[in-house]
């Protein structure tokens, strides 16, 4: 497959999904009575990423401070239950840490993939 392009939009999907999941989760997960702060916290986190991945693939050229602000957020995601202090709801906590170590890892793809090559990387 040489000389495949490869468009950092197709990643970019993983990170539009958990932008919804993070607005649908503690729902589905039962425990968004639990916590209003993190109930609150992971629903504008969440749109946030979802407003971030849908400029990223729908932009003919997308900035790359998009991708780094999608880092922002999932650094806070790993940090939000401990500086909101809630913690010690686990199921919280740890869907925080893994959407947040996710997240930081599809948009650190995008950020260097958007900033090389003005969005599309050829693979040899």
């Amino acid at each position: 497959m040489e000389g495949t392009t490869w468009d950092p939009k197709d990643i970019t999907w993983v990170n539009l999904l958990l932008g919804i999941w993070l607005i649908i989760g503690l729902f589905a997960l039962g425990v968004a009575r639990l916590s209003p702060v993190a109930l609150t916290n992971n629903i504008i986190i969440g749109v946030l990423v979802l407003v971030m991945s849908w400029w990223i693939i729908s932009a003919a050229a997308p900035p790359t401070g998009a991708a780094w602000f999608q880092i922002f957020c999932g650094l806070w995601l790993l940090a939000s239950p401990f500086v909101l202090k809630y913690q010690q709801l686990r199921t919280v906590t740890g869907n925080n840490v893994a959407v947040g170590i996710i997240v930081i890892a599809v948009a650190l793809v995008e950020a260097r993939t958007l900033s090389g090559t003005g969005g599309r990387r050829t693979l040899a």
